[in-house]
């Protein structure tokens, strides 16, 4: 990678995997431009020496103002990590419309309006990389998250499809696919096991590694991704999940 394009943005990062990614790419050098709806990001970006913007992902014209303002100020851009996401639980007979318009804006919309920005920066910085965070659930029916596994399921498949798409550009493009983390966000899905602690209970009985993943181990992962050291990977769906979907 060109060292003027060793930018890069990562919209989703006041808290979990997002934070994570942001310390280990500032501890690499990279320049940062840190974006998330919650106040928590101006504290990663100090951590990490980055610039930070508030944006509502859910809104798309804000969010198209946010991105083009922060990949102004950031320069060259290398890597674009589009990690923002929405977990709602239920069956068809229990999610409400409001649950699967809100899984759309976050988990598929956020991603559209962020590889609009990310396509024409990169191919002016001579390519580089764009990921979007899915999930495992995304490629299998996982129990009561409609909503949440069929959103998951499109951005997969839009990741595959930019990626073809853009390949001629030297842009790759790949969907970053988790299992269970130990975040607060997947406190909806929890509560239809009876909450963390019953979730964990059952944890043996789901993945087969045993436990749910730490944040920075996924974090780790992406920002592997995000660099050149999968110079080669591009329209994948990485599974990071214990070997949940062997089961």
């Amino acid at each position: 990678m060109n060292t003027e394009s060793r930018g890069a943005l990562i919209l989703g990062c006041a808290s979990g995997i997002g934070a994570e990614g942001a310390r280990i790419l500032a501890a690499d050098g990279w320049r940062l431009a840190l974006l998330d709806i919650a106040d928590g990001v101006h504290d990663v970006a100090r951590d990490a020496g980055a610039a930070a913007y508030l944006v509502d992902a859910g809104d798309p014209d804000a969010l198209a103002d946010a991105l083009a303002t922060a990949l102004g100020e950031l320069g060259g851009v290398g890597a674009i990590w589009s990690n923002v996401g929405a977990q709602t639980a239920g069956t068809v007979e229990t999610a409400a419309v409001a649950d699967l318009d809100r899984c759309y804006a976050l988990n598929l919309r956020a991603h559209f309006v962020v590889a609009q920005a990310a396509v024409p920066a990169l191919r002016a910085a001579g390519g580089g990389s764009l990921l979007l965070t899915a999930s495992n659930a995304g490629l299998f029916p996982d129990r009561e998250l409609v909503t949440y596994s069929a959103t998951k399921a499109a951005t997969i498949a839009m990741a595959k499809l930019l990626a073809r798409d853009h390949a001629g550009d030297r842009i790759r493009v790949n969907a970053l696919c988790p299992g269970w983390v130990d975040t607060p966000f997947n406190t909806p899905a929890w509560q239809s096991y009876g909450g963390r602690e019953q979730f964990l209970a059952r944890v043996p009985d789901l993945v087969p590694i045993g436990r749910i993943a730490d944040a920075a181990e996924v974090a780790g992962v992406a920002c592997r991704l995000l660099g050149d050291d999968f110079a080669y990977m591009t329209g994948h769906a990485l599974v990071l999940d214990g070997g949940e979907l062997l089961t």
